[in-house]
C-alpha cells in the first residue's frame, strides 16, 4: 500500500498528498507545501535574501505557481519563511519540472476540491506565529463550500521584544480562501474559487524622523466548469489575479514611495479526448514596473515608466499514443502570439517530445526535448516578496526570453514497488535573461531610469538528480543529491565572463523521512548544501566622511 505523500505519475509529475505532510516538521506551527516542495532533488535550497523556487538551475520568475490553474504572484510570507498557501484548503498539489504554459521553469499547481465530503468537516492549527482553520458545509447532495482562514497574532503575542529603541515594530499577514464545489449531474463540475492576501509591517524611529510603511496584497478568483461525456472531457476557466504592494520610506522632509503591480485577466479551455488534447489560452496584463515617486529630494529626476498592457493567445495541441507494450511517445506543439505594450506581435511556436521506453522490472527510460517561451519578467534587488521586486512585460525593455532543454530519466521500483530509485540528468540553455542590477539607494540619485539598471545575456543550467524513495510500510520518506551548474554571461561593463547564478547551489542532499507509530509519528528532515555565491568587494575607504567601495569579480565568491 502506497502511505507516502509523495506519488510520482506519468510525464513526471509529482503528486502531493496535503493531508500527509501535515505529519512532516512544521516551521513554526505551519506545514507549508512550497518548502516541502524544496526537499525534492533538483530544487535549491534558499538563501536568507532568496525564497523562491529554482527549478534545475532556473530563477524562480520562471515558474507556473497556480491554484486551480489560475496564476498566482508573490506567494510569500514573512520575508520567505512560508508560503501563502493553506495546507488544509487543499487536497493535493501537483509539481512538474517543466510548464505547459508560457514559462521556462516548473509548476506548481494546488489542486481544487473535487469530491463532496461530509456533511460538516473542520480543522484548527496554531502556532507559534499564526493561527489557521477552515469550515466545509455540504449543502444537500450536490454542493460544498470550504472557508479557510489564517491570521497572525505577532503583535498581540510579541509586541513587548518587537521593538528598536522602544520604537514598535508592527508586522502582521493574513490568507482567505473561499471553495465552492457544485455537481448539478454526473457530467458536470462547477467551481467558484478566490483567495486574498496581504502582509502589512511598519515601524517609524521618531528620534531619527524615518518612517517605513509596506503593504503587499495579492488575490484571484475563478470560475471553472468541467463536463465529462462517454468519450470526451472539456475544461474551462475564466479568473482574474493580480499581486500589488505600496512601500513608503519617509526620512525629514523627503520621501520615496514605490507602488509596483500585476493583474491579469484571462481564459482556459481544453479539449480531452482519447490520445489528444486540444485547447487555448488567452490572457491580458496590466502591469506596472517599478515607479518610485519622490518628494522633496533636492536635484533628483526619476523617468517614471508607464503601466503596461499586453496581451498572449496560445493554441496548443498534444498526442499521447502507447505504440508498443515497451514504447511511448508524446508530443505537443504550441502557437503563441504576443501583443506586447508597444503594439508590436511576436510569433513563436514550441514543440514538446518526449519518449519512454518501459522494461518493467528492469525500469523505465524517458527522454525529452522542450523549447519553452516567456513574454513575462520579474526583477528586483531581493526575491523575498517586498515592494522592491516588480514585474515587466516584454517590449521596450527586452524581447521575449526561450530556452531550450533535453532531459533523460531512469526509474526503477524494487522490493514490490515498496522502493523507487530514479536519475536524471538535465541540460538548458537560457535566452534573453535579464538581471537587476541596482541598489534601493539608486532611487536616491540625481537621475533615475529602469533600463539603465537592466542586465542582459545567456545562462546555462545543467545537472544530475538522484533519489531514492521508500514509499510503503511504517517508515516513508527520501533521500536525494543534486549536483549542477547554474552559469550566466551578461553584456555589461561591470560583469564580464561567466558566473554562476546568484541562487546557484552546486551540491545538495536531502532527507525527509516520517515514521507511524499508530497513535503517535516521528519525522524529521536533513539538508546539507553548498553555499551561495556572492560579490566580495576588492577594497573600501572613507572619503569625506563617506564609504567607497569597490566590487570584486562579479560572484567569485561563495558562502560555506
Amino acid at each position: 500500500r502506497h502511505t507516502s505523500s509523495v506519488k510520482t505519475m506519468s510525464g513526471g509529475i509529482t503528486e502531493v498528498g496535503l493531508e500527509q505532510i501535515q505529519d512532516l516538521p512544521k516551521i513554526l506551527g505551519n506545514t507549508d507545501p512550497v518548502r516541502f516542495i524544496r526537499s525534492l532533488p533538483g530544487i535549491q535550497t534558499n538563501s536568507e535574501y532568496d525564497s523562491g523556487i529554482h527549478v534545475q538551475g532556473c530563477d524562480n520568475s520562471h515558474n507556473d505557481i497556480s491554484i486551480g490553474g489560475v496564476p498566482v504572484y508573490g506567494i510569500n510570507h514573512l520575508f520567505g519563511l512560508f508560503s501563502i498557501f493553506n495546507p488544509s484548503h487543499h487536497t493535493k498539489m501537483t509539481f512538474s519540472k517543466s510548464s505547459e504554459i508560457n514559462r521556462l521553469g516548473g509548476a506548481l499547481k494546488m489542486n481544487l476540491p473535487d469530491t463532496l465530503k461530509k456533511n460538516i468537516t473542520g480543522d484548527i492549527t496554531l502556532g507559534l506565529l499564526s493561527a489557521q482553520g477552515g469550515i466545509g458545509i455540504r449543502s444537500g447532495n450536490s454542493s460544498h463550500l470550504r472557508i479557510s482562514i489564517r491570521q497572525s497574532y505577532m503583535n498581540l503575542l510579541y509586541k513587548k521584544w518587537l521593538k528598536i529603541e522602544e520604537n514598535q515594530i508592527k508586522y502582521g499577514f493574513g490568507d482567505y480562501n473561499i471553495s465552492w464545489l457544485l455537481t448539478p449531474n454526473k457530467q458536470d463540475q462547477i467551481w467558484v474559487d478566490g483567495y486574498f492576501g496581504q502582509d502589512k509591517a511598519e515601524i517609524d524611529l521618531n528620534e531619527f524622523n524615518l518612517g517605513l510603511h509596506i503593504q503587499w496584497r495579492n488575490y484571484m478568483g475563478a470560475v471553472h466548469w468541467r463536463r465529462k461525456e462517454s468519450n470526451y472531457s472539456l475544461h474551462q476557466t475564466l479568473y482574474f489575479s493580480g499581486y500589488d504592494s505600496q512601500c513608503s520610506l519617509k526620512l525629514d522632509i523627503s520621501s520615496i514611495k514605490l507602488n509596483p503591480y500585476i493583474k491579469t485577466l484571462g481564459y482556459k479551455g481544453y479539449l480531452k479526448g482519447g490520445k489528444f488534447v486540444a485547447g487555448i489560452d488567452l490572457t491580458h496584463f496590466d502591469v506596472m514596473p517599478q515607479n518610485p515617486e519622490t518628494n522633496g529630494l533636492y536635484g533628483t529626476e526619476i523617468s517614471t515608466p508607464k503601466h503596461q498592457n499586453a496581451t498572449e493567445a496560445s493554441i496548443y495541441g498534444e498526442y499521447l499514443d502507447i505504440l508498443t507494450d515497451n514504447w511511448t511517445i508524446s508530443t505537443r506543439l504550441r502557437g503563441n502570439a504576443y501583443i506586447s505594450p508597444e503594439e508590436k506581435i511576436f510569433w513563436s511556436i514550441s514543440p514538446d517530445f518526449s519518449a519512454s521506453f518501459n522494461a518493467y522490472t528492469y525500469g523505465k527510460i524517458t527522454a525529452s526535448y522542450r523549447w519553452n517561451r516567456q513574454h513575462i519578467f520579474q526583477c528586483g534587488i531581493s526575491n523575498i516578496g517586498l515592494p522592491i521586486e516588480f514585474w515587466f512585460m516584454a517590449g521596450k525593455y527586452s524581447v521575449p526570453q526561450y530556452a531550450q532543454s533535453a532531459d533523460i530519466t531512469y526509474d526503477v521500483a524494487l522490493f514490490n514497488q515498496s522502493l523507487t530509485v530514479s536519475a536524471s540528468i538535465y541540460y538548458k540553455r537560457l535566452y534573453n535573461q535579464i538581471e537587476y542590477n541596482g541598489s534601493l539607494f539608486d532611487f536616491f540619485s540625481s537621475v533615475y531610469q529602469l533600463e539603465d539598471y537592466l542586465i542582459k545575456g545567456d545562462g546555462w543550467n545543467y545537472g544530475l538528480n538522484l533519489m531514492a524513495h521508500k514509499q510503503s510500510g511504517p517508515l516513508t520518506g527520501w533521500v536525494s543529491y543534486s549536483v549542477g551548474r547554474a552559469l550566466r554571461r551578461f553584456d555589461n561593463r561591470n560583469v564580464k565572463g561567466l558566473y554562476p547564478a546568484n541562487h546557484e547551489r552546486i551540491h545538495e542532499i536531502n532527507a525527509v523521512c516520517s515514521y507511524d507509530l499508530g497513535s503517535w509519528n516521528l519525522s524529521g528532515t536533513f539538508i546539507y548544501a553548498s553555499g551561495v555565491p556572492f560579490t566580495a568587494p576588492a577594497y573600501y575607504y572613507i572619503s569625506s566622511e563617506h564609504i567607497i567601495t569597490k566590487p570584486g569579480e562579479y560572484n567569485a565568491c561563495r558562502m560555506r
